[in-house]
């Protein structure tokens, strides 16, 4: 696949990626939603894959990209790329090379080759870098700690479990998507936690039924809780399944970061992937590490545990939203410490470049008091009853947090 010049990218041509609550961007990373030709966000219950393609929004995305631009929406890769990290925009063009791409770059779109379905918000955990937005879950305990009946339904997390239901009141959206399916290669499952989606195993059935299994590759990002033993049977008809597993940290750090989740239900699950991808040959098993201000400082922890499990890719994700979780926006302070401590302490040689470059996309952002950062800690604190400074000492004495 040939592009124009070394800052493309082809997400705005071959991809939609849907929000847990019903909207849509040409990735996940970009800032913004597309909207129609009066500013309006699209919505997927009443909106088709071809309006949204064809929109003005994505065509004028992809002008800036033909005229060498950098969109500020995509500020999140370019972002990554000054650290000298591998961002969305180049990893996506390695995953879709051998897709059979047309080189010929217009303003048009070309055929959606790339879903990236977020088919709610459905999860079962309340993870701390995450929010109602993407969570069930953290938005039930959101709505416990407002008391006013009233006051719970005019509540933003009242709107997200309200919106997170969208696929399940959509017959048009399964419609659409049945529709371009013939066309589709490539399918990430995110979420919410997509191995209780249940309507995408209804999907893929259908896939497998209308022979499109075999020629499309299939990534989940599951957070490890599941294990759903109906799918081996269905996997086994596609290109390529790749399941990533979300792993921020281990012990009881994971488990104070991603409430609800055990430590050692998470490695049996990882244990019966690894048997069913010794049944299946289309299946690899990945973990998906997301860098943010709560594990930054435990990295070498979790780099060992990596080095032992066997997986097939390692994938390092850095958090940019919420910003004050965000790594590039710790205190000073607290920069300069988990810069001495992930510099001395022993990791895999293999990821050691990496971590290099965490710390440069650390020390390049924007550096806070970290007040913000210490309020939302305290204020999860005080309503699960943890402490940070129990949980993660040395975290907590860089920040200066005190419950």
């Amino acid at each position: 696949m040939k592009i124009p010049h070394e800052k493309f990218c082809v997400l705005p041509w071959v991809s939609l990626e849907t929000s847990p609550i019903g909207t849509v961007r040409p990735c996940c990373l970009a800032m913004d939603e597309i909207v129609d030709d009066q500013g309006k966000k699209f919505q997927l219950t009443n909106s088709t894959f071809d309006q949204i393609q064809n929109s003005q929004h994505l065509k004028n995305l992809r002008q800036q990209f033909l005229d060498g631009q950098q969109p500020q929406t995509c500020r999140r890769c370019w972002q990554e790329e000054r650290a000298g990290r591998t961002s969305k925009r180049m990893h996506t063009l390695d995953r879709l090379k051998h897709m059979g791409i047309s080189d010929n770059w217009t303003a048009d779109a070309k055929p959606l080759m790339f879903l990236d379905l977020k088919l709610g918000n459905i999860c079962n955990l309340k993870c701390r870098i995450c929010g109602s937005w993407s969570s069930s879950t953290f938005a039930s305990e959101e709505l416990n700690f407002i008391v006013d009946r009233e006051d719970k339904k005019k509540s933003f997390h009242y709107q997200m479990l309200r919106d997170g239901a969208w696929p399940r009141n959509s017959e048009q959206f399964w419609h659409e998507l049945d529709s371009a399916m013939a066309q589709v290669r490539y399918i990430e499952f995110t979420g919410g936690e997509p191995f209780m989606i249940r309507e995408h195993f209804d999907l893929l059935r259908r896939l497998v039924d209308r022979g499109y299994a075999h020629q499309i590759e299939i990534h989940y990002n599951t957070n490890g809780t599941q294990y759903p033993e109906e799918a081996e049977d269905i996997w086994c008809h596609f290109r390529h399944v790749e399941i990533a597993f979300s792993v921020d940290d281990v012990g009881e750090r994971f488990e104070y970061q991603r409430s609800n989740a055990g430590w050692s239900e998470i490695n049996h699950n990882i244990e019966l992937f690894r048997q069913m991808r010794s049944r299946i040959s289309n299946i690899t098993l990945q973990v998906c590490c997301t860098i943010n201000a709560f594990n930054v400082m435990y990295l070498s922890d979790v780099a060992q545990w990596i080095d032992r499990q066997k997986f097939d890719f390692v994938y390092w994700n850095m958090l940019h939203d919420p910003y004050y979780f965000s790594i590039a926006n710790l205190p000073e302070r607290a920069k300069q410490a988990v810069r001495q401590r992930l510099s001395s302490e022993w990791v895999p040689e293999s990821f050691r470049s990496e971590f290099d470059r965490v710390v440069d996309f650390m020390i390049n952002g924007a550096s806070t008091d970290g007040n913000l950062l210490k309020i939302k800690i305290k204020d999860l604190d005080l309503r699960r009853r943890q402490n940070l400074s129990q949980i993660a000492p040395e975290l907590a004495r860089v920040i200066d947090y005190e419950v």
